[in-house]
């Protein structure tokens, strides 16, 4: 028989009758079965900032409730910063000792979930607060995660790309790691376009691994930066790669890149610097 579904949370709070009145809620909200998505829950209580971020580096929490009036910490706002820091991907429901809209509105820019008055928690309102929080901090993952990410090819998207071009470039700086950026352009039509550009993803990857880095540049074009390869060695492989493509005319380029480059003028005419093509029937 399958183990049910806990919901663990960690409860930071120093006042001794908050934490006993957060965790009667808690408990009555279990017995009630106002938690939906779970069928019983585990609390986790710690009095100070240095035990919550302790805990969120050697536990995994679904949730936070969070006290900021701690006796370890400076402020309340360095209070939820530090705790958010220590778990980025955690939601962090705020449990105010009193109305407060000014802290309130920079806590949820912040990154807060939701920001609740202690004095006025009914069960209810608080479950659905803490379901929601989570949901909503899944979202924003599942949101974060797909920008990165071109759906149709899962390479890397444009901007993801040129945010890890950027610190690939810095790092080969300073260890002096020579870089080359390769074009890859697979021509189509709009009907063909889709599946040759998921077959070249497939391809690219398993040719270009680690540290190399593949991302989609435009509607039909690929770039890859490779680091610590000759110019001879990385021209092979996508002559490799090319040829196990279906797309009839794949060209490709080849070219240094260093800090002062700028990938996006590198890249701007789309035939520029093209090394070789390969037909394919």
């Amino acid at each position: 028989m399958a183990e049910p579904k806990v919901l663990k949370l960690l409860l930071v709070e120093d006042d001794l009758q908050d934490e006993e009145l957060v965790s009667e809620a808690l408990i009555e909200i279990e017995e009630n079965r106002q938690w939906c998505n779970w069928r019983t829950s585990t609390i986790v209580p710690v009095e100070q900032l240095c035990e919550a971020t302790s805990c969120l580096s050697q536990e995994r929490f679904d949730i936070v409730l969070l006290n900021l009036s701690l006796p370890d910490s400076p402020s309340l706002l360095d209070t939820f910063l530090e705790v958010r820091a220590s778990a980025p991907d955690v939601p962090i429901v705020v449990l105010a000792d009193e109305p407060d809209e000014n802290l309130a509105n920079r806590l949820l820019r912040e990154g807060a979930q939701d920001v609740l008055v202690k004095p006025e928690l009914e069960c209810a309102p608080f479950a659905r607060s803490i379901r929601y929080a989570i949901e909503r901090q899944r979202r924003a993952l599942t949101l974060q995660a797909s920008a990165l990410v071109d759906e149709l090819t899962e390479v890397l998207s444009r901007d993801a790309f040129l945010n890890v071009a950027r610190h690939y470039t810095q790092l080969s700086l300073r260890g002096h790691v020579k870089l080359l950026l390769a074009s890859v352009e697979v021509p189509s039509d709009r009907e063909s376009r889709e599946p040759l550009l998921i077959q070249a993803a497939e391809v690219l990857r398993s040719v270009f691994e680690a540290p190399s880095v593949i991302g989609r540049w435009d509607r039909s074009r690929f770039a890859v930066i490779t680091a610590g390869l000759t110019h001879t060695t990385v021209e092979a492989m996508l002559n490799r790669a090319l040829a196990q493509m279906v797309a009839g005319g794949t060209r490709f380029s080849v070219r240094p890149l260093d800090s002062r480059d700028s990938l996006e003028e590198m890249l701007a005419d789309e035939h520029a610097h093209v090394k070789t093509a390969i037909l394919a029937d």
